[in-house]
């Protein structure tokens, strides 16, 4: 976890000096920030609901931040953060699905 921490604060140090004079900045570490919490809540969490709650909140964030500049490319490119993001749950769901079934017919 400590990984995550050193990351994401390189990442808000370098964020903080490259959107320098930018109006929105503040919304752009929250977000940020909520992008961190999401992650440490997917790697702490206890049981399978909590995982799914925080894949979630990593979807949602990560596709705020790809729109942060709202213009067409990167709403094209927010519309493919949110596909990718169901594929990995459609994976997770399967894996879930496939998983309780085996272990009924043992």
């Amino acid at each position: 976890m400590g990984f995550v921490f050193i990351i994401s604060s390189l990442v808000i140090f370098y964020s903080d000096n490259y959107l320098f004079g930018d109006l929105n900045i503040f919304r752009f570490i929250l977000l940020v920030l909520m992008f961190v919490v999401s992650i440490i809540f997917l790697i702490i969490s206890p049981n399978l609901v909590s995982i799914l709650l925080g894949w979630d909140g990593l979807g949602l964030v990560s596709y705020l931040l790809v729109i942060y500049y709202q213009n067409v490319r990167s709403y094209g490119a927010g519309i493919l953060t949110v596909l990718s993001n169901r594929v990995g749950d459609g994976g997770t769901h399967f894996k879930l699905i496939h998983d309780t079934s085996r272990q009924r017919h043992k």
